[in-house]
C-alpha cells in the first residue's frame, strides 16, 4: 500500500510540475532561443568544414615536397591523414545536414518514413564522424601529447566514448520504442556533436580579448564547449521530459 501511495504522489507531483505555467514559459523560450543556438552553432560548423574542405583542396593541388616547412601544426595533420580526413570531413557534413530534421514535430509526424530513414543514416554517420574526430584528437592532437596538447587528447578520450554511447542508446531506445529515452539521447548526442562549433564560437572571442595563441586555448575552449553544449542540452531534457514513461512529446501536452 505504501508503495502505492508512493507512485501515486510521484506521478502526481510529475505532472504538476510539467504543467506549472514557469516550466511551460521556459519550454517557449528556450525552445526559440535554442534553435537561434542551433541554427547559429550549425553555420559555424558548416563554414569551418568548408574551410577545411578548401583547405585539402588547395593543399592537394600542388607539391609540396617538405610538408613541416609549408604547413603549420596545426593543417599539417590534415595533409598527412587524407583518408581520415575526408571521411570525417564529408560524413560531418552529412550529420550537420541530416540532424535538425530529426527535432522538427512535423517531419516526425507527416513523414515517418523520411524520420527514420533519415535518423539510420544520422546515426551510422554520427557514429563514424564522433570516432573519427575523437581519433584525430586523440592520435594527432595538433600540439603533440604534452602541455595543451594532452588536455585536447585526454578530452576527445572522454567526449568521442560518450558520444558513441549515447548513439548507441538512442538506436536501442527507439528499437525498444522507448521514444522518450530515444527523444533525450538523440537530443544529448547533436548537442556533443555540435561541441566542436561552440569551441569554434569561443576561441574567436577568447583569443582576441586575451591575446593569447591557439595553442593555449584549443583544449580549455574544446572543454568549455562541450561543457556548456552538454549542460544546455540537459536542462532543455528536464524541462520537456513528459510525465510517465515520456514517450508522449511536450508540444502535446502543452497544446491541452
Amino acid at each position: 500500500m505504501i508503495g502505492v501511495s508512493l507512485t501515486g504522489m510521484t506521478a502526481e507531483g510529475e505532472t504538476e510540475k510539467f504543467f506549472s505555467p514557469w516550466r511551460k514559459k521556459m519550454r517557449k523560450l528556450f525552445e526559440i532561443f535554442g534553435w537561434l543556438a542551433v541554427l547559429l552553432l550549425i553555420f559555424v560548423g558548416m563554414s569551418s568544414l568548408f574551410g577545411r574542405v578548401g583547405f585539402m583542396i588547395n593543399a592537394f593541388s600542388q607539391e609540396v615536397a617538405d610538408p613541416e616547412a609549408v604547413f603549420n601544426a596545426f593543417d599539417i595533420r590534415y595533409f598527412q591523414h587524407v583518408v581520415t580526413v575526408w571521411i570525417h570531413l564529408i560524413l560531418g557534413f552529412v550529420v550537420l545536414v541530416c540532424a535538425p530534421f530529426q527535432f522538427i514535430p512535423v517531419i516526425r509526424k507527416r513523414w515517418i518514413s523520411f524520420h527514420r530513414l533519415n535518423g539510420r543514416v544520422w546515426l551510422i554517420c554520427g557514429a563514424i564522424t564522433a570516432f573519427t574526430g575523437a581519433f584525430i584528437g586523440i592520435v594527432w592532437p595538433f600540439t603533440g601529447h604534452q602541455g595543451f596538447g594532452l588536455v585536447q587528447a585526454a578530452i576527445n578520450a572522454l567526449i568521442g566514448p560518450y558520444t558513441l554511447f549515447c548513439l548507441f542508446k538512442a538506436y536501442s531506445s527507439i528499437r525498444a520504442r522507448n521514444f522518450g529515452s530515444h527523444r533525450e539521447f538523440m537530443i544529448r548526442s547533436f548537442a556533443l556533436m555540435l561541441g566542436v562549433a561552440s569551441q569554434r564560437v569561443l576561441t574567436m572571442v577568447i583569443i582576441p580579448l586575451t591575446g593569447l595563441g591557439l595553442e593555449s586555448v584549443f583544449g580549455p575552449m574544446m572543454a568549455l564547449g562541450m561543457a556548456i553544449n552538454i549542460l544546455a542540452s540537459e536542462i532543455w531534457i528536464q524541462l520537456t521530459r513528459t510525465p510517465g514513461n515520456g514517450n508522449r512529446h511536450w508540444r502535446e501536452l502543452d497544446a491541452i
